[in-house]
């Protein structure tokens, strides 16, 4: 079935997923009272083949929260590569990490400390941006593993050889400067009041 929802619709609705869930089922029933039967339809088959990380944010897939605030959840995964492997999971629907705001990774480093006080663990924090950096599902998700001696959980890879030329091509390519915003500096003025004095 072809989305029967305009573009306005659409809008509307990707606001309310991004809204906080008290906030959805405020506004929820508002929107879809203004949709039709076959855009109703249309939003019940789609809710029925919704994003994993989707479901465990609006609550529909149960969890082990650890964390929540207005932007993201953090739980625990169910499958961990370790025990109390974390999951932090954005509320809006974004596939990479640099679409997310930078405070995910602030965040991340939290967990880690909390896994290194309350289990005695290292850590690694893990993304995987994209199809072939091993992303299986179209949702951000930064990993919070806990580690320890011996644990058999690899991050290795065959390391290559890359000569001068190639090295200079791609710092050339890559290189950036972080752009500084710019701040005014605002005159101040102090008027004072002279005294006159008399002769």
């Amino acid at each position: 079935m072809e989305n029967p929802l305009d573009d306005n619709q659409i809008n509307e609705l990707n606001e309310i997923v991004k809204l906080p869930r008290e906030e959805q089922s405020k506004r929820l029933p508002g929107f879809l009272k203004k949709l039709d039967k076959d855009q109703i339809e249309f939003l019940k088959k789609h809710q029925t083949q919704q994003c994993l990380f989707c479901g465990i944010v609006l609550g529909n897939i149960k969890s082990y929260k650890i964390y929540e605030d207005e932007e993201f959840v953090a739980v625990l995964d169910i499958n961990p590569a370790n025990s109390g492997h974390v999951l932090i999971i954005p509320k809006a629907h974004l596939k990479n990490s640099y679409d997310a705001s930078p405070r995910i990774f602030d965040l991340a480093n939290l967990i880690a400390k909390k896994i290194k006080e309350k289990l005695n663990a290292d850590s690694n924090i893990f993304v995987a941006n994209g199809e072939n950096a091993g992303q299986r599902i179209e949702h951000l998700v930064v990993n919070v593993i806990p580690r320890y001696e011996n644990d058999k959980i690899n991050f290795n890879w065959d390391m290559k050889k890359s000569n001068e030329k190639e090295l200079n091509e791609l710092a050339n390519k890559l290189k950036f400067q972080e752009e500084k915003k710019e701040v005014k500096k605002e005159k101040i003025i102090i008027k004072t009041k002279r005294k006159e004095s008399l002769p």
